[in-house]
């Protein structure tokens, strides 16, 4: 009776696991790339063949793009708790997007009201969304032009050209584009330091120039912007590095403006601060 007690408790565990196994398949299509959000940030993300199937990671999601006109290869991906495995799949139907359910809540979400109650006004939804845990951005709010987009912009970063560096940790702003109304801010943090940093809050703050007639700039209004969306590593491990992307309405954005930004560490030593003009949107 025990070892039937046993073998049917064995047949329970793996049907309750089975399914998770089962690769889950995608379809990715060349020049086009299909967008996976993860619940929480991957720490791992492989690929059978990445000579054929590229993948960058920015944030919660992750952009496939093969580089074949047909083919298969497998995907694994390790997202805090849970661990998925897909299957890529060239096809002229592409997924436009794919979301990966966890299986528990993710634990960020306890710490988030914690990490932003020092918010002061702010809702009770507000300091949630500037906690350390990164925010996946709604891209099926996102046109298929601002993706494709915002993907060569990921792929490939401009030179430092606006960065600060503190204690080792860089801080730089990649792109700033101007794509179907709304402004695209895409950054660069690099941690060469020998502790990790983690991120508690990034500020922004539009500041409108006039230049006097001795070619003086004089700000004449400050505003606070609040993103519609971003996505980063909220904790970046020393020798490693986590992009950025930040998406605001255009706010009467111009070339007189200024954009100051604050990446603030959770233990407040090594903030990051830098401003960037407009003539710098693309």
């Amino acid at each position: 009776m025990k070892t039937f007690n046993l073998f049917a408790a064995s047949l329970f565990l793996l049907a309750q696991t089975a399914p998770a196994q089962a690769p889950s398949a995608v379809r990715v299509k060349p020049g086009f790339a299909t967008v996976i959000v993860c619940p929480v940030p991957p720490e791992l993300v492989t690929v059978g063949n990445p000579e054929q199937f590229t993948t960058q990671s920015a944030g919660n999601y992750i952009l496939v793009k093969p580089v074949v006109s047909q083919g298969s290869t497998n995907m694994f991906i390790k997202a805090g708790p849970d661990s998925y495995n897909l299957l890529l799949q060239v096809s002229d139907r592409p997924d436009l997007e794919v979301r990966l359910q966890p299986t528990a809540p993710p634990a960020s979400v306890a710490s988030g009201a914690r990490n932003g109650t020092s918010h002061a006004g702010e809702t009770t939804e507000a300091p949630a969304a500037k906690s350390a845990a990164a925010k996946s951005p709604n891209l099926k709010d996102l046109s298929q032009k601002s993706r494709a987009m915002l993907a060569s912009y990921l792929k490939t970063p401009r030179p430092y050209t606006y960065s600060v560096v503190n204690s080792g940790v860089v801080f730089a702003v990649d792109h700033m584009s101007m794509i179907e109304e709304k402004l695209f801010v895409i950054g660069t943090l690099v941690n060469n330091s020998r502790i990790p940093y983690d991120i508690g809050f990034v500020r922004f703050r539009l500041v409108e120039n006039a230049r006097s007639l001795l070619l003086f700039k004089k700000r004449v209004k400050e505003e606070e912007l609040e993103p519609l969306q971003e996505a980063y590593t909220p904790r970046v491990e020393p020798n490693s590095t986590t992009r950025m992307l930040f998406v605001f309405d255009k706010h009467g954005f111009s070339d007189r403006s200024d954009v100051e930004i604050k990446c603030t560490e959770e233990s407040g030593r090594r903030d990051l601060v830098l401003k960037v003009p407009g003539s710098f949107v693309e």
